[in-house]
């Protein structure tokens, strides 16, 4: 399958900081995102649950919900399967990108750039939900102290 997205000419989705720098809070949440898909990942390291990885940066019970409940949402909305790589990959997928992104802004109160990203991903209907429980999940996490950046990211695209 060669998947063309809109996304592949927009800059504000390349990268120039590396998507594996560990100590990087858009690093949890990607390892939480990951987790969630596929918790089975036989590379990946010990038996790490996705609820460890938010719990274990200070988010309270009702943010690791709030973040289960994105998840489902967007499983569910997705006119196909997510782009998101294996827990143990190097690159970030698109719509991990999107996700990344999407956090960032609304922890920037940029809620119209935020709808925007939204609403180029997912179906019309589905955009509005999607985008309160994303807010929802944003302020958790900084509630917590986790704080991720608006940036560009260096994006790996399905073929």
């Amino acid at each position: 399958m060669n998947f063309r997205s809109h996304y592949s000419s927009r800059p504000e989705l390349i990268d120039d900081h590396p998507a594996d720098s560990t100590d990087a809070p858009d690093r949890t949440v990607l390892s939480a995102v990951r987790t969630w898909l596929r918790p089975a990942c036989e590379t990946a390291r010990g038996g790490v649950h996705w609820r460890d990885i938010l719990s274990g940066v200070g988010l309270r019970q009702d943010g690791i919900e709030h973040f289960d409940l994105l998840m489902r949402s967007l499983m569910h909305v997705s006119y196909r399967p997510l782009d998101m790589g294996c827990r143990c990959a190097s690159d970030l997928g698109k719509d991990e990108a999107v996700i990344l992104q999407t956090i960032a802004l609304l922890q920037k109160t940029h809620s119209g750039a935020a709808l925007r990203m939204l609403s180029e991903w997912l179906p019309g209907p589905a955009v509005s939900g999607v985008l309160k429980l994303i807010r929802w999940f944003a302020i958790d996490l900084l509630d917590a102290g986790v704080e991720l950046d608006v940036q560009a990211r260096r994006v790996t695209y399905m073929h």
